[in-house]
C-alpha cells in the first residue's frame, strides 16, 4: 500500500496491531460507491517532526498559531478532487444511538480547539462515560454525517480507542455497513457546521514546486520537504528509475501534457531520507543528470517573528546548489576523497562554430575544469567530417556540458549519454548581456588580447552559465587562463593516446600513466598526467627533470626531503580545497584541515631552516638540481606572505571537530582571537537574557507552586513536570505539552512566548556565524594566486619523487637526449607496460636514424611486431616526460609528433567502415607530420582486398620514399614489398622457428619476439587460427587452399617474367647491348 499526505494533526494517534502508534499519519483511499463514502486506513510513520511538512491537503509550513478556515481533511484520490471542510464553528458534537459517550479535546495543527461530547444514555448514575469507555477494551466506533445539504450527506464513521488517559479520535474510516452508530442531529448548543467542497486548485507546495521546475526544466530537482527529499512528476519518474524507489502515483508532467494527468489531483513524487542524499546525489550525477537541489531558507521561528517574512505562505524554497559531472566533485558538501572524484577531469565548455566556406569551420573554444581551476582556450580550423583536432580536444579535456554558439557539434563524437549540449540560437548570441564585473575584469586584465579574439563574448555565456553552479568567479582569476596548444609541448592526438594505452582503463593497470603514477596527492597526480599526456620539445627542460629525479635518487634519505615526502602522504586535495574556497563551498572541517596542511608546512620548514639555508638558498648548496632548488625558494618565499598560523588561531578547533553540525557552525570562531566577533559576541549575549528571562520565570512558577526546588525539565523545551494528581490545581492558561502515566509536562504563556523569541535569536547566531565564515572564507581566497603557487610547486615535487620512483626498477636507464639529427638507438629496449604486468618479454634493439628513416617489419601473425613499434613510441613519451626508460642504452632526438595507424574496427554510429576509418588517419598522418614526426603505421591496407592493401602500402612506402625531410617510420606489413629498393628502407622481421611436427600436415611456429635483419617468408596466419583452436578438418582445407593459391600466384608471376622476357627481345629497334642492359634492370621494370 502506498503511502499518501497525512490528515489533520489533531488525530494524535491510533491504535493497529494492538499497538498504540502515537502521531500516526492516514493514508486516504477515495472508493466510488452509490453514496459519496470515504475509505481512510492507517499507516506507520515515525517522522513525526516533519508532519507538518510533510501533509498534503492542508495548508503546507503555516504556522501552528495560524488559524486556518479551510481545513482540507478528505481526499478524494478516484475523482480528483480534494474537498475542504470550512470550519466556521466547534464546540462539541453529539452521538444519537450511542450506548457510551465521553469528552474529547484536541487541538490541531492550526490552534482550533476540537470539542467532541459523546453523551452516555446509558451509563450509571455518578459514573463517567469517559472512564467506562477506558476500561472498556472493545473498540467503539462513531459516525459523523457532515452536510453539504439537505439532499447530499457525506458519512465519516471515527473509530475511539483506549489510550492511557485520554480518548482520540485518530483516523477516518469507512463502515458500509455501520448500523450502530450515527448522527442525525447536531443540537444547538453543541453546533458543526462545515461544507463539503470540490476543487482542483493545486496545493501551496505542490504550486511552489511547479513555480520552481517551470524555471529550471534543465535539472531533476530534489526538493527537501521536511526530514525527506521528494522529487515530483517527470524528475520523480527519472529518478524512482535509477534509484530503484517507489513512485506514488499522481500526475506524472508538470505542465499536465500526459492524458493521464487528469485522473489525479497532485504530482506523482518518489522521496528518500535527507540522511541519504549524499548516495543518491551520486548516483543521479553518475547517470548524468543535472541535479538542483532545493533547500528551505526559513524557520519557524523566523517566519513567525520576523517582519519581512509572509507567515501565511509556504517555507521559502529556492535551489541551494546545482550538481552535474563537471561540479560534483568541486561542490559537493559531503566528504570526497581520493584521486579518482567525480568529475575531478571532465570540463565545461563554450564553444563559437563559424562556417568559413561549405567545408571548413572555425572552431574557438573555452574550456573550465572546476577542480584544477584551469581555464583552457584555444582556436583552430579543421573540415568538419574528418574533426581529428575536435576529437583531440575532447579526448584531452573531457567535455560533459558543451554550450554551442552560432553552429552545433555532432553528437555522435561523444559516447553515449556522456554529454549535455546546449545549443545558442543567433539571436540569443546578439542578444547576450554583458555582466560588468566580468566585463570590468576581461578589460583590465587584457584577457581578449592574451587569449583569443572576440573572446568577451563566449566567456559571457561561459559565465552566465557558471553561476547556477555558483562557480562563475573562476572566470576572474587571470592566472588560470591557459593556451592548449603550446610550442613547449608535444600534442598527442586522440588515436595515438588510444592506440599506445596511455591512460587506457582510466589511468588504471595496463596503462602507461599507471606505470609512472607514484605519486602521494592527487594534485601531485593531475600534474603527472598533464605531464605525461603533454612531452616536453625542449632538451634543456628535459634534462632538468632528468637532473632532479637523478639528484632525488641521491637526496631522497636525507632528513628533510623524507619528512616532506611524509607530509605528502598524508596530504588531501589541496588544489581541490582551494578552488573550493573560491567558490565558496568548502566546509568547515575541510578548510581547517586545509590551512592545518600548510601550517604543518610552514612549522616543517621552519624547524629545517638551517638545512634550508646551508644547502638550499647558499650559492655553495650540495643540491645538484635546480629545478628542486627552486621549488624550496618558491615555496619558503610563498610561505611565509601568506600568514596561515594567524588564520588558523581563528578557529575554535575542538567545535570544528566535534560531529554535531550545529556546533561546528555557532562555535567554529575562537572569538578571542577573531578579528570581527562584536556581532557573533552580541548575540550570544541577547541569547543569555532571554535565558536570564526564562530563570526569572523559573523563580515565579516556584512561588506559585510553592515548591523552591523546582526545575525545568530540560533547557530545551523548557518543560514544567507536575504530577498528575496535582492538575486541576494549575492555571488554566497552562499549555499542556505531553504526559505519562505519572507526570503532566506544562509550559506557562510567558515560557512560550519566551521560547519562540529563543528560537528565533538562535536562529538569528546560525545566520550571522554563516556570515562571519563566509567573510572568513573571502580573506583566505585573498591568497589565492599564492597558495596556488605553492600547491603547484608541491605538485611538481611530488611528480619528481614519482619519476624517482620509476627510475630504481629493474634495468631502467637514463636517456640521453641528443637532438643533433634524427634517431632512436637502444639496445636491450623493453615494452614498459608489457613488462609491469608480469609477463617475460624479450629485450630488443632499436635502430632508426635519419639514413634509414623507413623500417620495415614483417613477420607472423601474433610474433610480436605490433608491440615493438608501440613499445619504440612509448620510450620516446618516456624520455621527453623526463623520465627513466626501460633498456640498457638509450639515445634519441627529440620528436615533436607521433603518430599512430594501428588496429582496425569499424564505427557504426558515424557510419565509418574499418578500412574508411584506416584512410582517415593516413590522411590526417599525411596532413599533420613534420621531419621530426615519428610515425607507426601498422599492417596498412589490411580493411580491403590483398591487392587494393598491397598497392596503398606500396604506394605509402614510395611516397615517403621520395619526401625531402622523411620523418622516422616504422612500417608493419604482411604483404612482400621486396620489390621496393632504396637505401631509406631497412627491412626487419620477427623471427620464428617452423618445424614440422608429427601428425601435422603443415609446419608449426614457435614465436621468439626476436628482432633480426631481413624479411619474413610468410604471415603464417593458420597457426593463429590453431592456436585458436579452430575446427582441424577446417584448417587443413585451408592449408590445401593455402598451397593451391601460392602456386597459382608463382606460376602467375613466372608467366609475368617470361612475357617481360619476350617483350625485350622482339624489339628490333634495340641493339644486343641495350637489350642486355633491359634484362638485368627487369626485376625493377614497372612493366612485369
Amino acid at each position: 500500500m502506498s503511502q499518501q499526505p497525512t490528515i489533520s494533526k489533531f488525530f494524535k494517534s491510533v491504535k493497529k496491531s494492538n499497538q498504540i502508534i502515537s502521531n500516526a499519519k492516514a493514508v486516504r483511499k477515495i472508493e466510488k460507491s452509490t453514496t459519496p463514502s470515504l475509505n481512510v486506513e492507517v499507516i506507520d510513520d515515525e517522522e513525526d517532526e516533519d508532519y507538518t511538512q510533510e501533509k498534503k491537503g492542508f495548508n503546507d509550513d503555516i504556522p501552528k498559531n495560524e488559524v486556518s478556515k479551510s481545513v482540507p481533511i478528505i481526499e478524494d484520490l478516484t475523482n480528483n478532487n480534494c474537498h475542504n471542510i470550512d470550519i466556521t464553528e466547534v464546540s462539541g458534537g453529539k452521538l444519537e444511538n450511542s450506548n457510551e459517550s465521553t469528552s474529547v479535546k484536541n487541538k490541531d495543527d492550526h490552534g482550533t480547539i476540537f470539542n467532541s461530547e459523546i453523551d452516555n444514555k446509558n451509563r450509571k448514575k455518578g459514573t463517567s462515560g469517559s472512564k467506562n469507555l477506558l476500561h472498556s477494551k472493545k473498540r467503539e466506533k462513531c459516525s459523523i454525517v457532515i452536510e453539504e445539504n439537505p439532499n447530499k450527506k457525506f458519512k465519516l464513521d471515527a473509530p475511539i480507542y483506549k489510550r492511557k488517559s485520554k480518548l482520540s479520535t485518530s483516523a477516518i474510516i469507512l463502515n458500509d455497513k455501520s448500523d450502530t452508530y450515527s448522527l442525525a442531529t447536531v443540537k444547538s448548543t453543541a453546533k458543526l457546521t462545515a461544507k463539503l467542497t470540490a476543487t482542483s486548485k493545486l496545493t501551496p507546495l505542490d504550486q511552489q514546486v511547479k513555480d520552481l521546475k517551470i524555471n529550471n526544466m534543465d535539472k531533476v530537482l530534489v526538493i527537501r520537504v521536511g526530514y525527506k527529499y521528494k522529487c515530483f512528476a517527470e524528475d520523480a519518474v527519472k529518478v524512482s528509475n535509477i534509484l530503484h524507489i517507489m513512485l506514488v502515483p499522481g500526475k506524472l508532467t508538470i505542465d499536465e501534457s500526459n492524458p493521464k494527468d487528469s485522473e489525479h489531483k497532485q504530482y506523482a513524487y518518489c522521496s528518500f531520507p535527507d540522511t541519504r542524499l549524499n548516495v543518491h546525489l551520486e548516483r543521479l550525477v553518475r547517470n548524468n543528470l543535472k541535479v538542483g537541489v532545493v533547500e528551505q531558507f526559513e524557520t519557524t521561528a523566523i517566519k513567525k517573528l520576523s517582519s519581512t517574512s509572509n507567515k501565511s505562505s509556504v517555507f521559502e524554497r529556492r535551489i541551494a546548489n546545482t550538481y552535474s559531472k563537471a561540479t560534483f566533485g568541486i561542490n559537493t558538501p559531503f566528504k570526497c576523497e581520493g584521486k579518482h572524484v567525480i568529475g575531478n577531469l571532465n570540463s565545461i565548455w563554450c564553444i563559437s562554430i563559424e562556417n568559413i566556406s561549405n567545408t571548413l569551420n572555425n572552431y574557438k573554444l573555452f574550456s573550465v575544469n572546476l577542480n584544477s581551476g584551469e581555464i583552457i582556450y584555444d582556436t583552430f580550423e579543421e573540415f568538419p567530417k574528418n574533426p581529428q583536432q575536435l576529437l583531440t580536444r575532447i579526448k584531452y579535456l573531457q567535455p560533459v556540458e558543451i554550450i554551442t554558439l552560432k553552429g552545433s557539434l555532432d553528437i555522435k563524437l561523444f559516447e553515449k549519454d556522456t554529454i549535455t549540449i546546449i545549443n545558442k540560437s543567433e539571436d540569443e548570441y546578439n542578444s547576450i548581456i554583458p555582466n560588468e564585473k566580468l566585463d570590468t575584469f576581461l578589460v583590465e586584465n587584457k584577457i581578449e588580447e592574451k587569449t583569443i579574439e572576440n573572446s568577451s563574448v563566449i566567456l559571457q555565456f561561459l559565465y552566465d552559465y557558471l553561476q547556477q553552479y555558483n562557480n562563475q568567479d573562476i572566470l576572474l582569476i587571470k592566472d588560470n587562463y591557459k593556451s592548449f596548444v603550446s610550442t613547449q609541448h608535444m600534442l598527442l592526438s586522440s588515436k595515438t593516446i588510444d592506440t599506445l594505452d596511455i591512460f587506457s582503463n582510466n589511468g588504471s593497470k595496463g596503462s602507461l600513466y599507471w606505470i609512472l603514477d607514484h605519486t602521494r596527492t592527487p594534485f601531485g597526480s593531475r600534474t603527472l598526467l598533464d605531464w605525461i599526456s603533454r612531452p616536453l620539445l625542449n632538451a634543456e627542460e628535459i634534462n632538468d627533470r632528468l637532473d632532479a629525479v637523478e639528484c632525488m635518487k641521491n637526496i631522497i634519505s636525507q632528513h628533510f626531503f623524507e619528512s616532506i615526502g611524509n607530509l605528502l602522504k598524508g596530504m588531501p586535495d589541496l588544489l581541490r580545497a582551494l578552488n573550493r574556497i573560491a567558490y565558496g563551498s568548502i566546509s568547515k572541517k575541510e578548510l581547517y584541515f586545509f590551512l592545518k596542511q600548510f601550517n604543518m608546512l610552514e612549522e616543517l620548514l621552519d624547524l629545517h631552516s638551517d638545512f634550508i639555508e646551508r644547502e638550499i638558498l647558499s650559492s655553495t648548496n650540495s643540491i645538484k638540481s635546480d629545478m628542486i632548488r627552486n621549488i624550496f625558494i618558491s615555496i619558503n618565499l610563498r610561505i611565509k606572505e601568506t600568514s596561515i598560523s594567524n588564520l588558523l588561531s581563528m578557529i575554535n578547533v575542538s567545535s570544528v571537530l566535534d560531529k554535531s553540525v550545529e556546533k561546528q557552525t555557532l562555535e567554529f570562531f575562537n572569538l578571542n582571537n577573531y578579528d570581527n566577533p562584536d556581532k557573533i559576541i552580541q548575540r550570544q549575549r541577547d541569547i543569555e537574557g532571554i535565558k536570564s528571562e526564562l530563570d526569572e520565570e523559573l523563580k515565579i512558577i516556584r512561588k506559585q507552586l510553592k515548591r523552591p526546588h523546582l526545575n525545568y525539565k530540560d533547557e530545551k523545551d523548557y518543560l514544567i513536570e507536575v504530577r498528575n494528581s496535582q492538575v486541576k490545581g494549575l492555571p488554566s492558561d497552562w499549555i499542556k505539552i505531553s504526559s505519562t502515566k505519572m507526570v503532566g509536562r506544562f509550559q506557562t504563556p510567558n515560557v512560550t512566548k519566551l521560547l519562540e523569541r529563543l528560537q528565533y535569536q538562535k536562529d538569528m547566531l546560525q545566520l550571522d556565524c554563516e556570515q562571519e565564515y563566509s567573510r572568513f572564507v573571502d580573506i583566505i581566497n585573498k591568497k589565492y594566486p599564492l597558495l596556488r603557487d605553492i600547491i603547484n610547486n608541491l605538485g611538481v615535487y611530488d611528480c619528481i619523487l614519482a619519476l624517482a620512483a620509476v627510475s630504481c626498477n629493474v634495468n631502467y636507464t637514463r636517456p640521453i637526449i641528443n637532438d643533433k639529427y634524427q634517431h632512436i638507438i637502444g639496445k636491450n629496449s623493453r615494452n614498459p607496460i608489457v613488462e609491469s604486468l608480469d609477463i617475460k618479454y624479450v629485450p630488443n634493439d632499436i635502430n632508426i636514424t635519419s639514413t634509414n628513416a623507413i623500417n620495415i617489419i614483417t613477420g607472423p601473425n601474433m610474433g610480436g611486431k605490433s608491440t615493438y613499434i608501440r613499445q619504440v613510441a612509448l620510450l620516446v613519451i618516456l624520455a621527453q616526460v623526463g623520465s627513466y626508460v626501460p633498456a640498457d642504452f638509450l639515445e634519441l632526438s627529440i620528436f615533436d609528433n607521433i603518430s599512430t595507424r594501428i588496429g582496425a574496427y569499424d564505427d557504426l554510429i558515424r557510419g565509418e567502415s574499418t578500412f574508411m576509418i584506416e584512410l582517415n588517419e593516413i590522411k590526417e598522418i599525411l596532413d599533420t607530420y613534420s621531419s621530426k614526426s615519428l610515425l607507426l603505421l601498422d599492417e596498412v591496407g589490411r580493411g580491403t582486398s590483398t591487392i587494393d592493401g598491397k598497392a596503398i602500402s606500396s604506394s605509402l612506402i614510395k611516397y615517403f620514399i621520395e619526401t625531402q625531410d622523411c620523418p622516422l617510420i616504422f612500417f608493419t606489413t604482411h604483404y612482400p614489398v621486396q620489390d621496393i629498393s632504396s637505401s631509406t628502407i631497412k627491412n626487419y622481421f620477427m623471427d620464428y622457428i617452423e618445424e614440422m611436427k608429427p601428425g601435422e600436415t603443415w609446419r608449426s611456429i614457435t614465436f621468439l619476439y626476436k628482432l633480426k635483419n631481413g624479411i619474413s617468408e610468410g604471415s603464417f596466419g593458420l597457426n593463429v587460427a590453431k592456436l585458436a583452436q579452430i575446427n582441424e578438418k577446417i584448417l587443413t582445407k585451408a592449408q590445401e587452399l593455402s598451397v593451391s593459391m601460392k602456386t597459382t600466384y608463382e606460376l602467375n608471376s613466372d608467366l609475368e617474367l617470361l612475357m617481360a622476357l619476350k617483350r625485350i627481345l622482339h624489339q628490333d629497334r634495340l641493339s644486343a647491348s641495350e637489350k642486355f642492359s633491359h634484362l638485368l634492370d627487369i626485376d625493377n621494370s614497372d612493366d612485369i
